[in-house]
């Protein structure tokens, strides 16, 4: 199994993640100089969007890579059961979201932009099996193709209503836009619907095949609520504002996060993960420490640069309006350690079948996030709905890293001392010098040298070897 295809597939799925992320960045930018009430509105709304697309998804997009990536199974034939199934569960989830806004006494008017943007993420949790299909089959390409578009439109359109200053309502319309554009063309990328042929016979079938497929879908759950429920509680304890300034912060964390869990460990290595395990051990481990160890270097220069520029970067970016929320940044910067070590751990138990004891570490993590949320957001709404996430996530990061480490040993002891000690220096470096009169760039600067350092000793491109076979 070659390596060297790596790139190449990353490539096509950053160039589509980039695309979206850049239009998605200006998108929030304008929305929080335009009014933090309106971007906390939008960001609850996407709270509601993310459950709903949960709930439709049900879980099943990594029970799909697995499936899709064996020979011999019938990818067309599962595609069109599980896109039915999903269908029916974003109607029940659709209608659960509008009672449960009810119940929290939402205007009307916040009801309905919760649903038109639920209704969005749920749509993309029914294409999202079509491209765990391109996934599978190596064919990123494809999925650029059409994520590039329906992206563009959408966000697009979101954006010329911010600028025309149009109603909360009519902006949140960007995202069904963007779902239904997405939805057709994939459809028109398979080349045929997959939801002409369904049955009872199908149902059924499909079912006894879910079997296994529920484990994805409670993890999903636990994971899409232990991410989302700070919100709940912040505009409960916070109001809209502070739900906008909390949003600002998880920003660049949520961003950075994605784009390596999502884009290459979800998209690129969990595949061939799950190809390796099944074909070559030996690979597979090897696959799993190169991994492993450049992501540490990755993460360690980033939760830096973060956590000593967020008092700059945020008011630059969105306006003095938000500095408030620099401590919440900061404290979320944890988050992109776990995101990319936890995710790699967690497909790697994935691809090892271990996913039932993966999802006791992830209901762990949800009852550790309850009791959080409980107790640190109404003592202070913004810093404890940081506090909350960065707890939870460190914590079920121990569980399945720890795991990971003790089975597959990605790193070795002399990796483990290298990368605590740089961090280490790195540190005092920078807080040695921040005491004395010096500039503050000077002490940032030299606490980032001996992480850029390993980084640049443990790149990625040690991973993605060419000359490798």
């Amino acid at each position: 199994m070659k390596l060297k295809s790596i790139p190449q597939r990353l490539g096509y799925i950053l160039g589509a993640q980039w695309t979206r992320d850049l239009s998605w960045t200006i998108f929030t930018i304008l929305l929080a100089r335009h009014s933090p009430g309106t971007l906390g509105q939008i960001m609850l709304a996407l709270s509601y969007g993310y459950l709903v697309k949960t709930a439709a998804d049900v879980g099943l997009n990594d029970f799909l890579l697995s499936s899709f990536a064996r020979r011999g199974s019938q990818a067309r034939k599962l595609l069109g059961e599980v896109s039915w199934f999903k269908l029916v569960l974003l109607v029940a989830a659709l209608v659960l979201a509008w009672l449960v806004t009810g119940w929290q006494g939402y205007d009307w008017n916040l009801r309905l932009i919760v649903l038109c943007i639920a209704a969005g993420f749920g749509l993309d949790g029914v294409s999202d099996s079509f491209f765990a299909l391109c996934q599978a089959r190596g064919r990123q390409d494809v999925e650029m193709r059409v994520r590039i578009p329906a992206a563009l439109f959408g966000i697009g359109y979101g954006i010329v209503c911010v600028l025309l200053e149009a109603p909360t309502l009519a902006i949140a319309a960007f995202k069904p836009l963007e779902s239904v554009l997405l939805m057709a063309f994939a459809l028109k990328a398979l080349g045929r619907n997959p939801l002409s042929r369904f049955g009872w016979a199908q149902f059924r079938d499909l079912l006894f095949q879910l079997r296994t497929g529920l484990i994805f879908t409670g993890m999903a759950g636990c994971a899409m609520l232990y991410n989302k429920l700070n919100v709940f509680f912040l505009k409960k304890y916070g109001g809209d504002a502070a739900v906008g300034g909390y949003s600002v912060a998880w920003e660049t964390v949520e961003g950075l996060s994605t784009l390596v869990s999502g884009a290459l460990l979800g998209k690129v290595i969990f595949p061939l993960l799950a190809r390796t395990w099944e074909e070559d051990k030996a690979e597979f481990t090897r696959l799993a420490g190169q991994t492993a160890k450049s992501l540490w270097a990755a993460a360690l220069p980033i939760i830096f640069l973060i956590y000593v520029e967020s008092d700059r970067f945020l008011t630059l970016v969105y306006g003095a309006q938000y500095a408030l929320s620099v401590q919440a940044q900061q404290l979320l910067t944890p988050c992109v350690a776990t995101a990319f070590l936890h995710n790699l751990a967690a497909y790697a138990m994935i691809s090892m079948h271990r996913h039932r004891l993966l999802f006791a570490f992830y209901l762990s993590g949800l009852v550790v996030n309850v009791l959080c949320c409980c107790l640190l957001v109404p003592w202070s709404p913004l810093e404890g709905a940081a506090l909350s996430l960065t707890i939870t996530k460190v914590w079920v990061a121990i569980f399945t890293v720890g795991f990971f480490q003790a089975t597959v040993r990605p790193m070795r002891l002399g990796q483990w001392l290298i990368l605590t000690g740089t961090g280490c220096l790195a540190f005092c470096l920078w807080h040695g010098l921040g005491t004395l009169p010096v500039r503050r760039e000077i002490a940032e600067l030299a606490g980032l040298i001996p992480l850029v350092t390993l980084f640049w000793f443990w790149r990625p491109p040690s991973i993605f070897d060419r000359n490798q076979g």
